[in-house]
């Protein structure tokens, strides 16, 4: 079995407009939810085995701070592919993870995760709120088989939920 964490970035701030979006950092909330999201993660699952996030500074903020609790022996992975990408590229990106690693945990930004996991699990989920987390299994033994339909739900949680 597969296990797929889909992790929006935390809330960002758009207080400096000279900053281009790829640079926006965490605000203050971002700063307070990822932690809080960290830690129910560490209650509820076993550190994800393989990391990869997005390249954007409040994806790379989110993942750091969530790392702190709830992964802190693991490395990240960064790239571009998770950064204003459709979600075929993201789904192709999880089909090619070697099939020895059970649990992948993405971080990543809206509206392709919300897309992404609708369409992995079947799912009507209007909006993955900041530092929302989308949990899936699924019952293939290779990534490769990872499909849009063959995921199922395991938990959807965010912040305003959990406060």
């Amino acid at each position: 079995m597969k296990t797929i964490f889909l992790i929006r970035h935390a809330k960002s701030s758009w207080n400096n407009h000279l900053l281009e979006d790829h640079q926006r950092p965490l605000n203050k909330r971002g700063l307070s939810d990822a932690p809080m999201m960290g830690e129910l993660l560490k209650k509820e699952f076993p550190p994800p085995q393989k990391i990869i996030c997005s390249t954007a500074h409040r994806a790379k903020e989110t993942a750091e701070i969530i790392k702190g609790v709830w992964f802190p022996q693991k490395t990240i992975d960064f790239t571009d592919l998770l950064y204003e990408q459709p979600a075929s590229n993201i789904l192709s990106l999880i089909q090619n993870i070697q099939k020895e690693i059970n649990s992948l945990a993405l971080f990543f930004h809206n509206p392709t995760i919300t897309y992404l996991g609708n369409l992995l699990a079947s799912l009507y989920i209007s909006n993955i709120p900041t530092c929302g987390v989308l949990t899936l299994s699924c019952k293939e033994k290779n990534w490769s088989s990872v499909e849009v339909g063959n995921c199922e739900l395991i938990s959807f949680n965010y912040p305003k939920e959990i406060r």
